[in-house]
């Protein structure tokens, strides 16, 4: 940890908390009375810039906090090394093997002596350690989950068994879905894929796989960019929509034959396997922006391919038995923040803002029942009016006057 890395991480640090108003200004409001002294906070999630602002809200209320990014690729060692600075026990590293990150997630879990008291996660990684061995973390008292699928899967586990601890669902509303998963991964998703190659975009076929929220926002992204946009959808209503919002909806066993780049945007494995790989076109760029490292079958791809070649850091050129060259981006982690520093801080401000109100809250509560909890419309709302005013912006709703946030 070089003194000139954590320069360059507190000046990261500084320009983010620049542009996340909204969380800057719950920091103001919360942080004189410490309502986190004496929680031990694990978090599994993105250690970007602007995770490190909400990492210092958490702190400035009193939380002693153990944090891993949770990914091969999106963990930035600046801003590790600035939070360490402060005390903060960080885990992990850009460029970690899958087993590492294992391992350093592991570690998070296990940092605070008598176990976490609250869970913050992305994956349901750290969650579902506490479900699978309760006595590691005794004094637990919630957990919040931010992603789609994470967010999914709990509460799938949720009806198979009632979940024997509180988890607060920070994804499923307004403020998130729109401004996090469509327009800030919509954009930093076609940022990464251009800082990889190099490419132009127009006049490209360009390939989405998944039409949720973040796949409606690359395809978006990519149609602005000039880009001749296909969709491969996993359900009749996804396709539906992406049909009336113009883009043309294939399988992908024949979108992959036309594709210039394809993009798996679905927080799902195993959607590109090898009899897709077989199809592809020669000279194809893959790139996925999906929660799950493994949405691109790269296991499949190296062992049908007759040749390897790195050509960058970012690129690497996979030569098929008939000739066929393939190109994948970031060893088919998420692009955004492989090749790109992911969402802006102005999106993150929005997500982050929930994140912490939710903590913030259910810190505020003794005691909660075991189950699944959402986030209220109120919340959402209020965010909403927060973000509004940082912006100067009013809309025709009743709204408070600048001089005081919702």
């Amino acid at each position: 940890m070089s003194g000139s890395e954590i320069q360059a991480g507190e000046a990261a640090l500084q320009f983010a908390r620049g542009e996340m108003p909204v969380l800057v200004s719950i920091e103001e409001e919360f942080a004189s009375s410490r309502p986190l002294a004496g929680a031990r906070i694990a978090g599994c999630l993105h250690l970007t810039k602007e995770t490190g602002v909400l990492i210092e809200l958490l702190h400035a209320c009193g939380a002693d906090i153990a944090w891993t990014g949770g990914d091969e690729v999106s963990t930035q060692d600046e801003i590790a090394a600035a939070l360490r600075g402060r005390g903060i026990a960080i885990y992990g590293k850009r460029g970690m093997t899958t087993d590492e990150v294992e391992a350093e997630i592991g570690a998070t879990f296990a940092h605070h002596e008598g176990g976490p008291t609250i869970i913050i996660d992305n994956g349901a990684r750290l969650i579902k350690m506490a479900i699978e061995a309760p006595e590691a973390c005794p004094a637990l008292v919630f957990a919040t989950e931010k992603t789609t699928e994470g967010c999914a899967e709990l509460r799938e586990i949720s009806h198979a068994d009632p979940l024997r601890l509180p988890v607060f669902l920070v994804n499923d509303v307004t403020t998130k879905w729109e401004v996090d998963n469509t327009y800030g991964t919509g954009q930093s998703t076609i940022d990464g894929i251009i800082r990889a190659t190099g490419k132009l975009l127009a006049g490209k076929a360009f390939l989405v796989c998944g039409y949720g929220h973040v796949g409606r926002g690359v395809a978006m992204r990519a149609a602005g960019q000039g880009a001749r946009v296909m969709v491969c959808c996993r359900t009749a209503a996804t396709a539906i929509r992406a049909t009336l919002d113009g883009f043309q909806v294939l399988p992908l066993e024949d979108a992959i034959a036309r594709a210039d780049i394809l993009c798996t945007a679905t927080g799902r494995p195993d959607i590109v396997r090898a009899e897709h790989l077989a199809l592809a076109k020669d000279g194809i760029t893959l790139a996925n922006t999906g929660h799950s490292v493994t949405e691109i079958d790269v296991t499949a791809l190296e062992r049908v391919a007759r040749d390897t070649t790195d050509l960058t850091g970012l690129i690497r050129r996979y030569t098929m038995a008939d000739g066929r060259k393939i190109h994948l981006l970031g060893r088919g982690g998420l692009i955004n923040l492989a090749a790109a520093t992911g969402n802006p801080s102005e999106v993150m401000d929005v997500t982050f803002a929930n994140q912490a109100l939710s903590v913030l809250q259910a810190a505020a509560r003794p005691s909660l029942s075991p189950g699944i909890y959402e986030v209220s419309e109120e919340q959402d709302e209020s965010v909403a009016i927060r973000k509004l005013i940082a912006m100067n912006v009013r809309c025709d709703a009743r709204m408070p006057e600048a001089g005081g946030m919702a």
